[in-house]
């Protein structure tokens, strides 16, 4: 939805028709499907802020922090993982004891596993947070969708090499996932065979394919450090890792972790042993529940599907393309202050084509612009700015509408209500700035606080407005990054092109960072500063949403509880979830699996050519028959008891139909002593079988056993 005009004259003041608007519609953010059941997530995640807020400040709050976080946990277990490669031999033979000797020195080896295993964890619960709280502000429509894809490519990709991980283990849950992975791939034909049969018998295992898994496991960290990069390469100044005190307060809760609860192996793998349910890490196996489950073919339809959802919300959610800036190159003077508060590094500079006497003029990338409206603010001549919120007609209705109420006698303030604010549930006459829920104030709905340029505010107060009131959000919360600081540094005089000059007295401007959920606390604020005047408003202390900065020993105490408890109450979830039950199928009792890889004999098919064949061809090269060789297909009996349980063909592989014939089959048998017969035909006659051997073998409740037959080896019974 667009936002509503500002109304164009300012003589159209109360007594005017228009209808009354959302605070919330100025948003340049379009709306997206399933908007009302984002804002209610959303509204948990500030909540759930706001309450850390009381314990820690914003740079240490882990929900506005968890990015980083997570970047921090990706580092540890990079870092430890290379430091694991001391103790651990990359072998099918000797991973599970070269893992489970770790466990013998746990102030070195098994330290580094731990905090290898749980950094792991923590990264993927603080990038699922980080992910889940993005979605529901919807930041991820318009010039974001580079963030979001890249961001959904990490979330994958950090799975993955997590799954591999637990392959490396080698033991009963390295079994599982070595099994649930060949499935799906057993349907690509890029193998020679297919992976399945690599996990029959433990003498099958493939040692080339393991340390293939373990190459991947080591690689594609370096892919995820390219996609991380792509991740924020549309940001100006990211925040790429935490503070050193925070850094220290992650790093040094995973090593307790490790410490209180080392990581432990499952019994090692055995092929012969059927799935059972484990324990195991729902950080990265929780898919296994899904994949004992599911056929090849229903793995890779529910994966394609979706990631194809997953990756598409930029363009199925969103209804438009955010709102853009644009540059009146008559205004601009090259002073470069847009580019330097452009959070997303969407405006440069580029050579004037005017003629004019300045060399550079600002361009936008309309490709990286979210419309904030950041870099409005930090232009005094007013040569950039939003065309949905002019900056000339926005400056001529508040001075209209301070105008009018002084003709009235009536003494009003000034709310600029950022969007996504605590204004944003509030209704506003678009034309006379009225608010019913903020009397005494006249209005002014903007898309961010950062877009307010301090000539308005100036102009304002110079003008006769008592106050001017600026609600933003908080810093660690706000829709657009920098809009709060940005505001704060102009109307300090820091750091900024355009600020408020120092001849206003600085107690008549208030900014106070409030998100959504806190409507009532802001007409409460708002009250206050109308009616205590100048001198209870400068005593009233820092700005709500702000914690005052404390350095006493109180405060300091304060914070450390407040830390100890968030540690312990994210270091309890990583741990919870790296112990999940994963219920599996229900063994179906034992079975025999039998399997071979053989070529079928080559045939001749040969005929007599009809006329129009002989016809057809060249006198010389005409034949009195028509011969064509294949291989025949590869027959399979299996009889147990002298009955029947299977009989079937099996036709040769390869794009020509002239590769091996193979059989990998999986069949139920009673429980007790059985005489198991297995017959092989490759010949042509249908009526031959080429190899047959019988054996009789003990079946227990559980388990399987195999018969494999091998070309020049025979069959093997395990």
């Amino acid at each position: 939805m667009s936002s509503p005009p500002l109304p164009r004259r300012a003589s159209s003041h109360a007594g005017s028709s228009s209808l009354p608007i959302f605070v919330a519609d100025a948003s340049p953010e379009p709306r997206v499907l399933g908007e009302p059941l984002l804002r209610a997530v959303d509204s948990g995640f500030l909540h759930l802020e706001r309450w850390l807020r009381v314990l820690v400040p914003d740079r240490w709050n882990p929900i506005a922090q968890a990015g980083a976080i997570a970047n921090v946990a990706f580092i540890v277990a990079s870092a430890t993982g290379v430091l694991l490669l001391v103790w651990y031999v990359p072998s099918v033979n000797q991973a599970w004891s070269s893992v489970e000797a770790m466990g013998k020195a746990p102030l070195t080896a098994g330290l580094v596993r731990s905090l290898h295993r749980y950094s792991s964890d923590g990264c993927m619960l603080f990038v699922l947070v980080h992910a889940l709280r993005l979605f529901a502000a919807r930041r991820f429509g318009g010039a974001r969708w580079l963030a979001w894809v890249t961001g959904i490519s990490l979330v994958g990709l950090l799975w993955f090499v997590g799954w591999l991980g637990y392959w490396l283990v080698w033991d009963e849950r390295a079994h599982q996932v070595a099994v649930a992975t060949a499935r799906p791939l057993d349907l690509v034909p890029i193998f020679a065979e297919p992976l399945s049969r690599s996990f029959l018998i433990d003498e099958a295992v493939n040692s080339l394919l393991f340390f293939v898994v373990f190459f991947l496991h080591m690689l594609i960290p370096l892919a995820m450090g390219v996609a991380l990069w792509l991740h924020i390469t549309r940001l100006n100044r990211p925040r790429f890792l935490t503070d050193r005190p925070m850094t220290a307060w992650v790093v040094g809760s995973m090593v307790v972790l490790s410490l209180a609860y080392p990581a432990t192996s499952a019994p090692p793998a055995r092929m012969l042993q059927p799935p059972t349910d484990l324990a195991g890490d729902g950080w990265f196996l929780l898919p296994l529940t899904l994949a004992e489950r599911l056929s090849g073919g229903a793995i890779w339809a529910a994966t394609l599907v979706g990631g194809l959802v997953l990756f598409s919300v930029p363009w199925w959610m969103a209804r438009r393309r955010a709102a853009v800036v644009e540059v009146d190159t008559a205004r601009c003077n090259a002073c470069r202050a847009c580019v330097v508060d452009c959070p997303y590094g969407a405006i440069t500079m580029v050579p004037r084509k005017d003629g004019r006497a300045f060399p550079l003029e600002p361009q936008v990338d309309p490709s990286r612009c979210v419309g904030c409206g950041i870099c409005v603010g930090a232009c005094g001549p007013g040569g950039i700015g939003l065309p949905e919120v002019p900056v000339r007609d926005a400056r001529r209705h508040v001075e209209g509408w301070i105008g009018q109420a002084a003709e009235e006698g009536e003494e009003v303030s000034l709310a600029v209500l950022c969007a996504g604010a605590a204004g944003g549930g509030l209704r506003v006459d678009p034309a006379s700035g009225r608010c019913g829920e903020l009397p005494g104030y006249r209005v002014l709905a903007v898309p961010c606080a950062g877009w307010l340029p301090p000539t308005l505010v100036e102009r304002a107060l110079r003008r006769g407005a008592a106050g001017v009131l600026v609600v933003s959000c908080p810093p660690a919360s706000g829709a657009y990054r920098e809009g709060h600081a940005s505001t704060a540094q102009r109307l300090a005089g820091e750091g900024a092109a355009e600020s408020l000059p120092a001849s206003i007295d600085p107690a008549r401007v208030r900014q106070v960072a409030l998100d959504r959920t806190r409507r009532g606390e802001l007409i409460r604020v708002a009250r206050e500063f109308r009616e205590e005047g100048v001198r209870r408003a400068e005593a009233a202390g820092p700005p709500p949403g702000v914690p005052a900065p404390g350095r006493g020993a109180g405060i300091r105490a304060r914070v450390a509880v407040g830390a100890a408890a968030i540690s312990l109450v994210s270091g309890a979830l990583v741990a919870a979830g790296s112990e999940v039950p994963l219920p599996l199928p229900g063994s179906p009792g034992p079975e025999l699996v039998v399997s071979f890889e053989l070529p079928g004999q080559v045939a001749e098919d040969c005929r007599e050519p009809d006329a129009a064949e002989s016809a057809a061809r060249p006198v010389h090269m005409r034949q009195a028959k028509i011969c064509e060789r294949a291989r025949v297909p590869v027959r399979l009996r299996v009889t147990v008891d002298g009955r029947v349980v299977l009989e079937r063909s099996y036709p040769p592989r390869g794009i020509w139909g002239d590769g091996n014939s193979l059989a990998l089959e999986h069949l139920p048998v009673e429980p007790g002593t059985r005489r198991v017969e297995v017959a092989i035909g490759a010949s042509p006659d249908g009526a031959t079988w080429d190899h047959v051997e019988e054996r009789i073998l003990e079946f227990g409740e559980e388990g399987r056993r195999v018969a494999l037959f091998e070309k020049g080896h025979g069959f093997g019974w395990h």
